[in-house]
């Protein structure tokens, strides 16, 4: 065996020692067992049936599924590919406990996890069997346990021909209909401890047995059940039933703090904070949708008039769409086909997410921006329907109280549709805008807070002549150009980078700003750090920074919003590109100015 691994070379050779009769088969625990009555356990050498898993032709079968299939995470591909790699010969029967019968030695029955590897297949016809668990009661075909022989069977699940004259041919080709019209298994969900052994014998058998077009599509694996980031346990008391939960948090509580409770391989955590918290949090909205609902209503009584019903101001049907409309509408676009991308994954944490949480901050954010103007109506009542429909799955009974009592639908919300008015992809460039706007409020706090920590003198803030207590305006600089030198920093790295493969040449990049003695500026490396995030993130049109809306004419849009949230007594937008001359002051503040960027000068009015 010269030139072979030990992993080649180890069962040959243990075949050859055998053959020549110099060793014979031994084999005993790793270690002390005992038995549940307390006695030590011995290995027996046994009659076995196994089966041949890793044979090369069927292993490759094997990993043909795999890869076509979607484990939803890289982890869960990850170890069944480990599977595959060390499942050999595998050890399917015993002589005693519950199973089946194994077909051509009835002393011995399969063991649990070789059993049921393809029981999903019978799911697929089992109404049309049985209408009784124990199958005393006869299903709709009237076809009897006598009926289904292994030909019957064979024509159901193979397709192979039925023998002419079968007494229940009719009845077969309903069921073979059947089994055609759910198979294959869209998804399996089971523990991620199944892995190693029943769910890659699910992948093999199903390889065996049926043909491609049949072969399962997805495997979902999960791990346990925490409860308080604990692990549940009666001895620690650390438990809780699904009743309990319910009895104590309601049902739609319940199966929001599950789909929140996380969605991969790793163990799930049930906090009894988050539903207490998602009481309030679904009790609030449907407060919030009930008030939105009454100034509706009273918007359709009188279409061209303002309306305002509690903390709901909205502004006449017929106004038209404002920038801010219009990101507000983009932005429930993108979260709508997020959470119903996630959906379609079973990714329940992240369309809560998208669907739930960042669809409520949108709405309060369009809320706070539109405070002054009020709301357009049209995109109230599209929030309105989209946030109910997108809970649905999660919290049904909040769902259709809702739709119906709330908004006053009078079919069910089980008979709604996902929303078909969706752009085929997000508007980047509205969200963008959107962005912008957070953005710039927030560098604008940031710049108060700066000033105010700079110095402080007699609990008042005061730096370079501001006192933070009294009436102040801000300053906006809004810029057209970039700096020369962030040009010079963005034409290396586009020089330096490689579509292809996502990823830049570190030490060309390097060699080219060093060149051009960029390398001394502090803010060179920040900057170009920065870049490469977002090329990363967005690609090679990150590269190109150009600002595709006209950031004046927005903010000064915006005024009144941002004089309100910022707490001033006024605000200036000033366009660098048509500004005249400016003070000393000014001309510092305005040096950090570039476009998608403002820079700000924070000054008193009194």
């Amino acid at each position: 065996f010269q030139g072979q691994t030990v992993q080649e070379a180890k069962p040959r050779v243990r075949e050859l020692l055998l053959a020549n009769g110099d060793g014979f088969a031994y084999a005993e625990p790793e270690g002390l067992v005992m038995s549940r009555s307390g006695d030590e356990c011995v290995v027996a050498l046994c009659d076995q049936w196994y089966f041949d898993y890793g044979e090369a032709a069927w292993k490759k079968l094997a990993e043909e599924c795999l890869a076509a299939m979607d484990t939803y995470g890289e982890e869960t591909r990850h170890q069944f590919e480990l599977s595959l790699d060390w499942l050999h010969q595998w050890a399917c029967v015993r002589t005693y406990g519950l199973g089946s019968k194994v077909p051509w030695d009835s002393n011995y029955l399969i063991e649990s996890l070789s059993d049921s590897t393809i029981y999903m297949s019978y799911y697929t016809v089992a109404h049309l069997l049985h209408r009784s668990l124990d199958g005393s009661t006869l299903g709709p075909l009237g076809i009897t346990p006598a009926d289904m022989d292994d030909a019957a069977w064979d024509y159901v699940l193979l397709g192979k021909e039925l023998p002419s004259g079968h007494a229940k041919a009719e009845e077969l080709v309903v069921l073979r209909r059947s089994y055609l019209y759910w198979y294959p298994v869209d998804i399996r969900s089971s523990g991620r401890d199944l892995i190693q052994n029943h769910l890659t014998f699910f992948i093999y058998i199903h390889t065996a047995m049926f043909p491609k077009s049949e072969w399962p599509r997805s495997v979902r694996a999960n791990g346990h059940l925490m409860l308080n980031g604990e692990k549940m346990s009666k001895s620690t008391g650390n438990t809780l039933s699904l009743r309990e939960s319910c009895d104590r948090y309601g049902a739609d509580a319940t199966r929001l703090t599950l789909a929140d409770s996380g969605d991969s391989i790793e163990d799930a955590n049930f906090e009894e904070s988050t539903a207490n918290a998602a009481i309030l949090h679904l009790y609030t909205l449907m407060e919030w949708i009930t008030e939105a609902q009454k100034a509706l209503q009273q918007l359709d009584v009188s279409p061209d008039q303002a309306v305002k019903v509690g903390d709901i101001a909205l502004r006449p049907a017929s106004s038209p769409l404002t920038t801010v409309d219009k990101i507000f509408n983009a932005e429930m676009d993108a979260l709508t086909l997020a959470s119903g991308a996630d959906y379609n994954k079973t990714m329940y944490r992240d369309a809560l997410k998208s669907g739930f949480y960042e669809f409520i901050k949108s709405r309060e954010w369009y809320v706070n921006v539109t405070a002054d103007t009020g709301m357009h109506p049209q995109l109230l009542r599209k929030y309105i329907t989209r946030q109910v429909i997108q809970l649905c799955p999660i919290t049904p009974h909040w769902a259709e109280h809702i739709w119906k009592t709330v908004v006053g639908n009078t079919s069910s919300i089980m008979d709604a549709r996902w929303p078909t008015d969706l752009p085929s992809e997000q508007d980047h460039s509205l969200l963008a805008v959107g962005e912008y706007i957070r953005k710039t409020v927030r560098s604008a706090r940031d710049a108060e807070i700066s000033l105010q920590k700079r110095s402080k003198k007699g609990g008042k803030s005061v730096s370079a002549g501001v006192d933070l207590t009294k009436p102040k305006a801000l300053d906006m600089y809004v810029a057209h150009e970039f700096p020369a030198w962030q040009e010079d920093v963005i034409g290396a790295l586009r020089a330096n980078f490689d579509a292809a493969t996502g990823k830049f040449d570190d030490k060309q990049v390097l060699a080219a700003l060093g060149a051009k003695g960029m390398l001394k500026n502090k803010k060179v490396m920040p900057f170009a750090q920065e870049i490469k995030k977002r090329v990363v993130l967005t690609g090679a049109k990150a590269f190109d920074r150009a600002v595709d809306f006209n950031e004046p004419e927005l903010l000064n849009e915006l005024l009144e919003y941002l004089k309100r949230t910022l707490e001033l007594s006024a605000v200036n937008v000033i366009d660098l590109a048509s500004q005249g001359e400016l003070g000393e002051a000014q001309i510092k503040a305005a040096e950090s100015a570039v476009p998608g960027e403002p820079s700000f000068l924070i000054y008193n009015t009194e």
